[in-house]
């Protein structure tokens, strides 16, 4: 049972780090999937596959060589002169995250309690402040109360649609310039931009990770449910495209025309979300500048949550339209090394040189 509950919580904090406000707006889910009709169905079957490979590949590393940072995986895997630049994507990325979620989440508590949305985003960034100040242990425990909360939210909701869907209530007619030409590619970046975060956080991971069973199953799982939970939003999202690409907020969008109730429990599902993506990307900014630079962990928090305040006003579906893209054509690389490690460690390779030393040896 102990056991169940680490692989559990594992898969908790892998997930906590893709299912963040892009993903639990539905915003996400029409950029990159509901954009290609039926294709954005194999597209997340695709992704939940290749963040199953990620997060099993990872954590099982961090297992056997007792890796304790991002540092002592990323560096011997590409050298150093590749590595300082992925460490540079990697800083851009989770700080330019980072603003935008403390910037997201102050947003919704300007909209349900009228106050400035100045006053908001500081009250956010105080918040996550606190929590960053506790290290690795309030994130993951945070994490770990969190998503459930989400994974249960978004179902939720998505079945809801589902069931009662009216597609009447949008009737706007819009199309959206798709972010790459074919279902396949899109699903690719997709994969790409998250594990920028994913992989950063899961580096960190060794002090969960008992048995090398806890880690294995636990990257496993997070790319499965991962995938069930993208396939549920996908398809409330899918039966009302193109009219829903209005919405900043899709899934807001829909639920907000139906049910208050729900709408703002979901609001707070969103909210929810967006402090967990603030807290992991946070985390990863910190975690990354703090090992290049001197200077105590807690005043680069306060420095870092004080930099998101100002930079706070950058446009939410605009962000993932345009950055997100970008990054995950940098992430490729990194996806594309830990594949070829999956390969390596592989026990289909095993068995494929194991037949091949067998028939050389009864040639003989």
């Amino acid at each position: 049972m102990g056991e169940v509950k680490s692989i559990l919580k594992v898969a908790s904090i892998y997930m906590a780090t893709i299912i963040g406000a892009g993903f639990a707006s539905g915003q996400e889910i029409v950029q990159f999937f509901s954009t290609y009709y039926e294709g954005g169905f194999y597209g997340i079957i695709l992704a939940g596959i290749l963040f199953s490979i990620i997060g099993y590949t990872v954590l099982d590393r961090v297992y056997r060589e007792r890796i304790r940072n991002y540092d002592e995986f990323l560096f011997p895997s590409v050298g150093w002169t590749l590595g300082w630049i992925i460490e540079i994507i990697v800083a851009l990325f989770v700080l330019s995250l980072f603003c935008i979620m403390i910037a997201g989440s102050g947003r919704i508590l300007t909209e349900k309690f009228t106050l400035p949305f100045h006053w908001c985003v500081v009250i956010m960034a105080a918040i996550v402040m606190l929590i960053l100040m506790t290290d690795i242990k309030g994130v993951v425990a945070v994490s770990s109360f969190i998503t459930p909360i989400l994974i249960i939210g978004i179902i939720s909701v998505g079945f809801y649609i589902i069931l009662f869907k009216d597609t009447y209530v949008f009737n706007i007619g819009l199309d959206l310039e798709k972010i790459t030409h074919n279902w396949f590619f899109s699903s690719i970046i997709y994969v790409s931009y998250n594990s920028i975060l994913s992989v950063v956080i899961l580096c960190s991971m060794l002090p969960y990770l008992k048995t090398r069973k806890t880690g294995v199953l636990g990257g496993i799982l997070g790319g499965m449910l991962l995938c069930f939970i993208a396939f549920i939003l996908n398809t409330a999202m899918y039966m009302f495209y193109p009219d829903i690409l209005k919405n900043e907020l899709p899934v807001l969008g829909i639920i907000g025309r139906y049910n208050e109730t729900i709408t703002n429990l979901y609001t707070l599902v969103l909210w929810l979300a967006m402090v967990v993506s603030a807290l992991t990307s946070g985390y990863c900014f910190v975690e990354r500048v703090g090992t290049k630079i001197t200077i105590h962990p807690k005043i680069l928090v306060v420095v870092t949550c004080a930099l998101a305040i100002p930079m706070s006003s950058l446009g939410f579906s605009n962000l993932i339209a345009t950055l997100y893209p970008i990054f995950g054509y940098a992430g490729m690389f990194m996806v594309f090394i830990i594949l070829i490690q999956w390969i390596k460690t592989s026990p289909v390779l095993y068995l494929v040189k194991a037949n091949h030393v067998f028939k050389g040896g009864r040639r003989k």
